[in-house]
């Protein structure tokens, strides 16, 4: 289970099977109606139209679907540790943004579909994985071709579904590593705003203050993890 892994899933729902029929126009073997990104750990960084982009477990997930989904993953990504943290981090700068209604549209800063938040994670990492593609262009067909075709991608379904079923029996040290991981990135989320108005009040005093407020903002422009909503990031 790596950092950067993408789950395929195909929902249950009219609306999951409707945006599948839609997608037949991109790819004619279509069967994703949503994709999410791998944290570890089994956890997932995914975008919803209820609550934007949130962490979710291969537990909950496989519930929801029913058991309809599979794994792929990149093959640049395969052994390799610092590509994985990359992509960790890098998926984790999108955390709380709301959900990009727009589907296929020019992209926005502040939201994310689910195939575009992975792309974007991606594209961050700096790995390109649908060429040619913006993501905000990318589609959970896009990634279903990828799967079928296996040319830069190589399924970890087994490997996920061998994982599911050590998880089952952890279930509560599952789900405590996801809540930690989600109060802790919400609780960053909800203090940004005061912290940077303690920083402007501290700038807008003395030259020593503003020396102050200087270093402060080097110091969070240095956080080795970074997020969308940061000014100083």
């Amino acid at each position: 289970m790596l950092p950067g892994d993408v789950l395929l899933v195909t929902g249950e729902g009219k609306l999951s099977s409707s945006l599948v029929a839609a997608q037949k126009l991109i790819y004619p073997n279509a069967s994703s109606s949503h994709v999410e990104l791998s944290l570890g750990n089994g956890v997932f960084i995914h975008s919803t139209g209820d609550k934007g982009v949130h962490l979710t477990l291969l537990l909950d997930e496989d519930i929801s679907c029913n058991h309809r989904w599979r794994a792929i993953r990149h093959k640049s990504i395969t052994g390799v540790c610092l590509d994985t943290e990359n992509l960790q981090k890098a998926a984790m700068f999108f955390y709380a943004q709301d959900y990009n209604k727009v589907f296929m549209g020019l992209g926005s800063d502040s939201s994310s579909f689910c195939s575009e938040l992975v792309a974007k994670s991606y594209e961050r990492a700096g790995i390109e994985i649908i060429e040619g593609k913006l993501p905000s262009k990318v589609t959970p067909a896009h990634f279903d071709k990828e799967a079928d075709n296996l040319e830069d991608w190589i399924d970890v379904t087994k490997e996920y579904q061998t994982i599911l079923a050590g998880m089952k029996e952890n279930y509560f040290s599952y789900r405590l590593i996801a809540n930690t991981l989600s109060d802790v990135m919400t609780r960053r989320k909800a203090h940004e705003p005061f912290r940077q108005k303690n920083i402007e009040r501290i700038e807008s005093g003395s030259p020593e203050n503003q020396e102050i407020a200087r270093k402060m903002r080097e110091m969070l422009a240095g956080r080795e993890l970074k997020y969308w909503y940061e000014k100083d990031s």
